[in-house]
């Protein structure tokens, strides 16, 4: 590689570099400021609990269809398919 070659390349190299380094820094920048800022203006916020909670737990309902196949299961036939495994065994 010549003298001129490298010199070039070295500036490029260089443009490249900042400008990479810049977009980082403004995007943690950015998106700092974004994070600590609400969407909806000041949000209130209540202090004091006028009741406390009796218990915490969690309720969930299941409810499934009458031929439901997971999707994991549809890419794992998928998949086998392409690779030549067993396929479904229905």
């Amino acid at each position: 590689m010549r003298a001129d070659q490298a010199s070039s390349w070295y500036k490029r190299m260089s443009v490249v570099y900042a400008l990479g380094a810049w977009t980082t820094l403004g995007s943690l920048i950015f998106f700092g400021r974004k994070k600590s800022k609400p969407l909806g203006g000041e949000l209130e916020q209540k202090d004091e609990i006028t009741e406390p909670p009796k218990g915490f737990y969690v309720e969930t309902i299941v409810t499934y269809k009458e031929d439901f196949v997971p999707i994991t299961e549809k890419i794992l036939s998928y998949w086998r398919s392409w690779t030549g495994g067993p396929g479904p065994e229905s």
